[in-house]
């Protein structure tokens, strides 16, 4: 009877202590308060953000390759924001408090703990800790760039092809299309929902993988991008037609199809590639250098 006791007692030991324990894993304070800033460094960030942009149960080769995507964009931006020099500068000067200034999402402690549960939270954790540190360092960069991070795009799901980077301007001309074979067996390849609108939309103008480059409803025109995040759209991709219950929309891809296609990512991840062949396969023109 008295090891049942002791047991039971255990078991309640354990469940009351279980948050404590994750929060010194994670912070490496028994209070559970996150580190200062200024500890937390260009890594940590990283993975705060990698599981607001990609699904963590994709393969560990994906990860790193969205985690050289991150890294890329974060220190472009940072150097921006804090109008530094160098990569080195912007990493140090980077603060989790101001990631959401610079335009990244990203999951905290608390937000972990929410989102995964004690009981995924050490597995997910970990693997978004891996990914950055496995990639410590390496951004992608245009070879006349002097070395300086790249604006680099990506994407959840294609239509079956990325798009030409010249959609946003001459300096994207180095993004060039990649086939995505394995983003039409993704469930958000195809997607058909119901607008009550007005009208009908008229694309006017479409790029060489079928998403709409300009709109045009009642007198309105508009860029295809700014009529999918108007209407909520998965993607440009779209053909629509009137219906009795209202317009109906079947788009193609989930996303504006630019650069690397995740679910495409973590197809070759599956295959056995590693994450510098998928970062040469969507970004051809770049290069992943260390900055440090």
């Amino acid at each position: 009877m008295k090891e049942k006791i002791k047991t039971g007692i255990s078991v309640l030991l354990i469940l009351i202590l279980l948050p404590y324990v994750a929060a010194v894993l994670r912070t490496g304070k028994m209070g559970g308060e996150e580190k200062p800033s200024q500890e937390q460094d260009l890594e940590t960030l990283v993975a705060e953000i990698l599981p607001a942009q990609m699904p963590v149960h994709y393969e560990m080769e994906a990860l790193k390759a969205q985690a050289v995507v991150i890294r890329t964009n974060l220190l472009r931006q940072a150097m921006n924001y804090y109008e530094s020099g160098s990569p080195g500068e912007a990493a140090q000067a980077l603060r989790e408090e101001e990631l959401e200034q610079l335009g990244f999402s990203f999951y905290s402690r608390e937000d972990e703990l929410r989102v995964w549960g004690y009981g995924d939270w050490e597995l997910h954790s970990v693997k978004c800790d891996q990914a950055a540190k496995e990639t410590a360092g390496q951004v992608l960069v245009l070879g006349e760039s002097g070395g300086l991070p790249a604006d680099v795009p990506y994407h959840a799901v294609s239509s079956g092809r990325t798009r030409e980077g010249s959609v946003l301007g001459g300096e994207y001309s180095w993004l060039v299309p990649a086939d995505c074979p394995e983003d039409l067996h993704s469930s958000d390849y195809l997607k058909i929902q119901t607008l009550k609108l007005d009208a009908v939309p008229t694309i006017l103008s479409k790029d060489a993988e079928g998403y709409a480059t300009e709109v045009r409803l009642g007198e309105e025109v508009m860029s295809g991008e700014k009529f999918r995040s108007l209407y909520g759209l998965n993607s440009s991709n779209f053909a629509a037609e009137e219906t009795e219950e209202g317009v109906r929309f079947t788009t193609k891809g989930l996303g504006h199809g630019l650069g690397m296609s995740m679910y495409q990512a973590n197809a070759m991840a599956l295959e056995g590639r590693k994450y510098q062949e998928i970062l040469q396969y969507f970004y051809k023109n770049l290069e992943c250098i260390s900055f440090s």
